[in-house]
């Protein structure tokens, strides 16, 4: 199990800068290098040779007043140059072959995750350093890696962040109420940090509440429980009644609201820039074009879709796949000069979630749950790629809807485990909020891991069942390889692999009837997460994918393990007593080991692994001809086949 997952758990994100004027004007970028040097201490990867690393700030200037940026909220109040500009700065990181003339044309863009790049996710390399090529699966095969800063409130130098704007009105703060959440998860721990600085620190200043779970009539702590011990600090006097998993929310007045939504322009701008500034713009890229084209015979290098490059990919796992959605859902994969930014776009572990980055007081990195900020903004319509018309709120919307009206939408894979059908209502994405299935646009593919969890490998006091270890990386690294195959137009993609309620694939969660497990205690889940609709609306019908006798999620990808188990693998986990008990816990998931043989199943209803693998080498038949299907299904590389195959040796 790469350790690179553990990354998941901090919620993913992404970056990069601003766009163009006009006809072929380039988006306002200095890209200010700091140090270029060779990576990896100078080794070598197969045809492509040596990689450089680029580090450097990109000084990003950006035109209030241009219709393509007008939705950012809060751009108008931001400090103008006296051309009227708004200036701000992002962090960059770019990896790129040391030769340009044997580099691929291909640029990754790599969505940060607040702040951290995610490219161990592939490589198996040790997690936030990128000094550790791994087994240097992008590096061989000559990607140009790029990486920048696009969440203004990260603060650490050792993460990739973004200088913008606060928000002024005629010379005086913008101020407003901000609500952010606590749960300890732990009977120690007095204290919260807010978000935002309070505009005054006396105890008139703000409400604090705590209830057991979501959904609950919250008490309110009486001011004299609670104090400010700065203007960014509360301390609370927590209730002994409340167990450590207990909700606590601070309602205040706060001060000083960043313009968090440039960070969709930032990502816009800066790529746009490196596909089309020449070296005399400061291009550090631009001798790639040296390459030989890679297009198939539905496109042309020379066209200025592409520039420098011959495709440009995005990826973005758990936040910084919720970023993607909201990035092509408001309009920005379209540049200021009319063209399309990225040829393929990856939501990884999204759910149908966008983000909570384009609002006045944003706050990025949080996120819905089930029990955790299960109110927090950027989980509503629309959920699917297609447009259509939403019974709930009355609007016509779709994520493509934006780039389908000026024509450049990228290609899509959205990709999910089946955690998220549970703490994100993935299902939506499918059926967009109806009780039928919607049909993907051509250019969308969508693929379910079944059996797999949103943070695999991990889990936290709270949570009641071991975690689920189930590897998604080969998956991963298959698709990723396949978009850049399709978004260059030399492949066709993988057929979609996504649950559908036509082929009862996804099912009610009181319709789901779980293998009895006494010795783990197992308890099916009777909640899960949803978006809130708004007031006096219905909910959103939501659906969970459909298990077999053991549990095991049977739509979907099913990598090697889950063909052949051992366990069952649950993408979900549950809190424990004393943590509110039997809510979701986090984005964990579960796993829960076959008994060796009938003897020692007492009481559990699923076949031991003498019983269902009577004879000798019957489980590695049934491994290997799952590692066949996906070869031949375009969902595993030949590398990987060969690395599974060897796990049975």
């Amino acid at each position: 199990m790469p350790k690179i997952i553990q990354l998941l758990l901090v919620a993913f994100a992404l970056a990069c800068p601003q766009s163009a004027i006009a006809g072929d004007a380039l988006p306002g970028v200095r890209l200010e290098i700091a140090s270029r040097e060779t990576a990896f201490g100078g080794q070598t990867f197969g045809d492509y040779g040596t990689y450089e690393r680029i580090t450097g700030v990109a000084h990003m200037r950006i035109d209030p007043q241009a219709a393509a940026n007008r939705g950012i909220v809060d751009l108008e109040l931001a400090p103008r140059d006296a051309d009227g500009m708004v200036a701000y700065d992002v962090d960059v990181v770019i990896l790129r072959p040391s030769n340009a003339e044997k580099a691929r044309r291909i640029l990754v863009y790599e969505v940060v995750n607040r702040g951290i790049k995610l490219f161990s996710m592939y490589t198996g390399g040790t997690p936030m350093n990128d000094a550790d090529p791994g087994d240097g699966f992008p590096f061989r095969r000559g990607y140009t890696l790029v990486w920048s800063g696009w969440q203004g409130d990260i603060a650490s130098p050792k993460l990739l962040g973004a200088r913008f704007p606060v928000a002024t009105k005629d010379g005086k703060p913008v101020t407003g109420t901000v609500s952010t959440e606590k749960i300890f998860d732990s009977l120690d721990g007095t204290g919260m940090e807010l978000p935002y600085s309070a505009a005054s620190v006396g105890r008139s200043n703000g409400l604090l509440t705590v209830s057991a779970r979501t959904g609950e009539t919250p008490t309110v702590i009486p001011r004299s429980h609670w104090r400010f011990t700065d203007d960014r600090h509360i301390e609370i006097e927590r209730p002994e009644s409340m167990d450590a998993g207990a909700i606590y929310r601070f309602q205040y007045t706060a001060r000083d609201p960043k313009v968090m939504g440039l960070g969709f322009a930032a990502t816009r701008d800066l790529v746009s820039w490196l596909r089309h500034a020449s070296a005399a713009d400061g291009n550090p890229l631009a001798e790639l074009a040296k390459a030989p084209c890679e297009r198939g015979s539905a496109g042309d290098c020379a066209n200025p879709e592409g520039g420098v490059f011959s495709s440009a990919i995005a990826f973005g796992a758990s936040q910084s796949g919720r970023y993607l959605r909201d990035y092509l859902w408001r309009g920005f994969n379209r540049d200021l000069a009319g063209r399309r930014v990225f040829d393929g776009v990856i939501p990884f572990i999204p759910g149908a979630r966008q983000t909570f980055t384009n609002y006045r007081f944003a706050e990025p990195g949080r996120f819905s749950r089930q029990h955790e900020d299960h109110h927090v903004p950027g989980f509503t319509f629309p959920f699917t790629y297609a447009s259509l018309t939403d019974s709930v709120t009355g609007k016509r919307d779709g994520i493509l809807q934006s780039c389908s009206e000026s024509g450049t939408c990228p290609k899509v894979f959205h990709i999910d485990t089946s955690g998220e059908f549970w703490q994100a209502a993935a299902s939506l994405v499918g059926t967009g909020g109806t009780d039928h299935d919607v049909v993907f646009p051509a250019n969308v593919r969508a693929y379910m891991i079944a059996g797999g969890a949103h943070a695999p490998g991990m889990t936290m006091t709270a949570c009641r069942y071991p975690p689920n270890p189930l590897d998604y990386t080969p998956a991963v690294r298959a698709l990723l390889v396949a978009m850049i195959d399709w978004a260059s137009d030399q492949a066709t993609p993988p057929d979609s692999l996504w649950p559908r309620l036509a082929d009862r694939e996804l099912r009610r969660i009181g319709e789901l009837d779980g293998p009895q497990v006494p010795s783990a205690g197992l308890v099916w889940p009777k909640v899960l997460n949803s978006p809130v609709p708004p007031e006096g609306k219905p909910d959103w019908p939501v659906f969970v994918p459909a298990i077999d006798s053991d549990g095991n999620d049977f739509p979907g990808i099913r990598l090697p393990d889950l063909a052949a188990p051992k366990g069952t693998y649950l993408s979900w986990n549950l809190r424990k007593a004393g943590y509110a008990e039997n809510e979701l816990c986090l984005i964990f998931g579960s796993y829960l080991p076959f008994a060796k043989d009938a003897a020692a199943r007492a009481g559990d209803t699923r076949p031991s692994l003498a019983e269902r693998y009577p004879s000798a080498g019957d489980r590695e038949k049934r491994f290997r001809e799952a590692v066949t299907t996906l070869r031949e299904d375009g969902l595993l590389l030949e590398e990987d086949a060969e690395r599974l195959e060897g796990t049975l040796r």
